[in-house]
């Protein structure tokens, strides 16, 4: 008996797409309903806007995201039964968009992973059974807004509603160690120094403090909350006990330091592989827009650092809050608060990857990372075949773009043929051989051998 998990990245989805008959988006539905179980990562909200308690957050992952409460049906309609929700944009519309999202995607039989009332059910393995296999999810992510981060519970006191983090720390060179002292003071920030480490506080909450340690090499790394790390790689345990195929999911927009990003940090590459030592079968790294890295083989299990966003309708939300019109006054005829949200959107700049490989219009010149976001020329399906005893052994990639018309169904994943289709699998097998993975491409689809 061989079981296929079908796997792809970030689903912006912020409208219906049910309604799409273009063949080339038919095609790529049909691989996910064939598959035993596919997975994808839910980058939004379902909600109506003004229901009780549903608010746009102060803070949010930069577009405040909504879907119509649809979205749950639409998500089971293109054939996905299971996503990680730990992400930036989960908590935009605070803690009551975060429970609406739920009762959708409960209505709709989508099990889900990476959010939660608390700490432990943010981090907490979901699961769903087919006859050839049970799968077990555990989503975190590196990318949140400091007040979504779920918090722990006690005895004395109840946890809080939010997102399963897997937070960052910084290790750096003596002088960017003692930049960061200089600036720190002279913005007014609590700055203390104690045993080869700086942490920066801002007075107005003692809870957004950053911690910088000086590194024995005298280079910059990222490096993760120990925490965290262990907490989450406990939960990949747990799921590992109680499932036969486990995804362990992580949503970052990070990328390494002075690199591309195509390129992720160093810490999440050990990580990842951390996580099948632990009893993760397949990890799902997402969240960059490149939009593909490469991809790993490790001890016989793959390690997608991010297959490409699926479906991308950031632009399609048709509400934002007060806060994204100032964030972006500067390209707007009207004022703030009389301006269109077409106009807005306009003035950040359309996050459409297939019509810009730059920046967003009010990012006058990109520093970091070298070369701006938005490399390659598209994302990939991948579809991965589980032998009888649960160990993947082959995967078959299927590269697609994004559709431009009808508006309605911008942002829309289609499958690709030909040329399109080889750019996006030699831009992949590219990134995938610095790993020493090898795939072979044929009849416009990647195949690697596990």
């Amino acid at each position: 008996m061989a079981f296929e998990l079908a796997i792809s990245g970030d689903t912006v989805l912020n409208s219906d797409i049910s309604s799409c008959e273009d063949e080339r988006f038919v095609e790529l539905v049909e691989q996910t309903r064939e598959a035993d179980v596919a997975f994808t990562h839910l980058e939004t909200t379902g909600h109506d806007y003004d229901e009780p308690e549903v608010y746009p957050a102060a803070m949010s992952g930069g577009t405040w995201m909504r879907a119509p409460k649809t979205i749950g049906e639409e998500l089971r309609w293109s054939g996905f039964d299971i996503v990680s929700h730990a992400s930036n944009h989960a908590l935009d519309f605070s803690y009551g968009g975060l429970r609406e999202t739920w009762k959708v995607l409960d209505e709709a039989g989508v099990a889900y992973a990476g959010t939660g009332e608390n700490l432990a059910g943010a981090r907490e393995p979901a699961f769903v059974d087919t006859d050839e296999a049970r799968v077990g999810l555990v989503s975190m992510t590196s990318s949140f807004t400091p007040w979504a981060r779920a918090g722990a519970a006690r005895r004395d006191m109840r946890g809080r509603p939010g997102v399963n983090p897997l937070r960052f720390t910084f290790q750096v060179d003596d002088e960017t160690f003692d930049a960061i002292r200089t600036a720190g003071t002279s913005l007014g920030q609590i700055v203390v120094e104690e045993e080869e480490t700086l942490t920066v506080t801002d007075p107005a909450s003692r809870n957004t403090t950053r911690r910088f340690e000086r590194s024995d090499d005298q280079e910059t790394h990222r490096g993760l909350h120990s925490r965290d790390r262990e907490e989450n790689l406990r939960a990949i345990g747990w799921a590992e006990t109680d499932a036969d195929v486990v995804v362990a999911h992580i949503h970052s927009h990070e990328f390494r330091i002075g690199g591309r990003v195509t390129q992720p940090p160093e810490c999440l590459e050990t990580f990842s592989r951390a996580c099948i030592d632990h009893g993760a079968d397949v990890v799902v790294c997402q969240g960059s827009h490149a939009p593909t890295r490469g991809i790993e083989i490790y001890d016989g299990a793959p390690i997608f650092y991010d297959p490409g966003d699926f479906v991308i309708m950031a632009d399609a939300v048709t509400r934002q809050p007060a806060d994204f019109y100032y964030a972006h006054e500067e390209g707007l005829s009207n004022h703030p608060l009389e301006a269109s949200v077409e106009e807005a959107i306009q003035a950040r700049g359309p996050i459409r990857p297939w019509e810009s490989r730059t920046v967003f219009k009010n990012e006058r010149e990109m520093l970091s990372p070298v070369g701006g976001f938005f490399e390659g020329p598209g994302s990939v399906l991948a579809r991965c075949r589980f032998d009888t005893d649960y160990d993947v052994e082959r995967i078959e990639l299927s590269p697609f773009q994004w559709l431009s018309e009808p508006e309605s169904h911008v942002g829309a994943p289609k499958a690709v043929t030909g040329e399109a289709a080889d750019r996006t699998l030699s831009h992949v097998a590219d990134l995938s051989a610095e790993y020493g993975t090898e795939i072979t491409i044929a009849d416009d689809s990647g195949h690697v051998t596990v």
